[in-house]
């Protein structure tokens, strides 16, 4: 094998250990988001003045940043090629996590938040797209 051959190896292999560790942090976010969701979302769910789609959205971002801060290092960048830090800002971005999503997803498990208007009609939309049966938490 030449050092060409060789220094095209070894990049290969870095890169798929970046690639594998980004899937497998991913992975770990989606479900930890889901497992918070649903905790927080019962409570939400069972108060005597339940919140509003915005409000718990509100109440659960700063949660959910501490979770990812836990829960990974990096993530994929959308096009799965490169890393990029697994920042709110991304994570929110390549998990689509804002309240429309977080509507929809505690409307699927039956932990229906009221929401405005504009909001609702988003959630709709996000419905159309969700699978039949609620996602549970594994």
């Amino acid at each position: 094998m030449s050092d060409a051959q060789a220094i095209v190896a070894i990049g290969f292999a870095i890169w798929l250990l970046m690639f594998g560790l980004g899937q497998w942090q991913f992975k770990r976010i989606t479900k930890g988001t889901t497992e918070l969701v649903l905790a927080m979302g019962k409570k939400a769910h069972n108060r005597r003045e339940r919140p509003t789609v915005e409000e718990f959205y509100a109440q659960i971002r700063p949660e959910w940043e501490a979770m990812l801060k836990q829960k990974a290092r990096f993530i994929l960048h959308k096009t799965e090629l490169f890393p990029v830090p697994a920042s709110a800002r991304f994570v929110e971005t390549r998990m689509k996590f804002t309240p429309a999503w977080l509507g929809a997803f505690l409307k699927v498990n039956h932990l229906d938040l009221p929401a405005s208007e504009e909001l609702e009609a988003e959630i709709e939309a996000v419905m159309a797209l969700a699978p039949k049966r609620p996602v549970k938490a594994q």
